[in-house]
């Protein structure tokens, strides 16, 4: 069991600034949507569990398996962090709704992750595999399309699978398989700026199973 404590500053995030720009000689303030630097200090934290553990204490056939798992809890907190600000026209027509990010984790990071390994290798035989799992996350502060509010990727888990068997010491044949749930990835985005956080859905991907004929050498 481990923790860590990291704190971050000047996080890149998206604000509205006035840029001067000039026209047949004539210079209009423009507000401008662009990559910017916040000025506030933020922190990360949380702790990981992880267990690994080969059963060769038990007997015969059963000594061959084994178990990686661990878990992750994380938390960020403190970046003051907004996709529009209120000076933003779009804001200020009504289109588009400005949203403190700070409700949310910071992009990429969920607050909880699994991942659970069961094997097995005795002798020529070799069996894997992989659950991971893990809670939503903020996929980005603000989406591509109008009304360019965050959004969310939703819980997910995608379980794979291997079987190899060994042919000769150079030689080893398998079949490998990926997702095998058939997971549906789903995004939501957020759609007001009230503080309640509420959703709709934006988008689902699918990437289905896919089964692989493996040879493994060894020269």
């Amino acid at each position: 069991m481990a923790g860590f404590y990291k704190t971050l500053k000047n996080q890149q995030t998206n604000g509205t600034v006035r840029v001067p720009l000039v026209n047949n000689g004539q210079t209009i303030s423009t507000v401008i949507t662009t990559a910017t630097n916040t000025d506030k200090k933020g922190e990360v934290y949380g702790f990981e569990v992880a267990y690994r553990q080969n059963f060769d204490f038990l007997p015969g056939l059963l000594s061959g398996f084994g178990l990686d798992a661990n878990y992750t809890y994380a938390k960020s907190n403190g970046l003051e962090q907004t996709t529009l600000s209120a000076t933003d026209p779009d804001v200020a027509a009504g289109r588009s709704a400005g949203f403190d990010i700070n409700q949310l984790q910071f992009a990429g990071l969920s607050k909880h992750t699994v991942n659970i390994t069961p094997y097995y290798q005795k002798g020529p035989l070799e069996l894997r595999a992989s659950y991971s799992w893990r809670s939503e996350y903020t996929l980005n502060i603000r989406d591509v399309i109008t009304p360019f509010q965050p959004t969310i990727s939703e819980p997910t888990g995608q379980l794979d699978a291997s079987v190899f068997v060994a042919i000769t010491p150079e030689l080893k044949l398998g079949i490998q398989a990926v997702n095998l749930l058939d997971e549906i990835s789903k995004t939501k985005a957020v759609y007001t700026a009230d503080g309640t956080g509420r959703t709709a859905p934006r988008s689902f991907f699918k990437n289905d199973r896919r089964f692989s004929i493996l040879a493994r050498f060894n020269f």
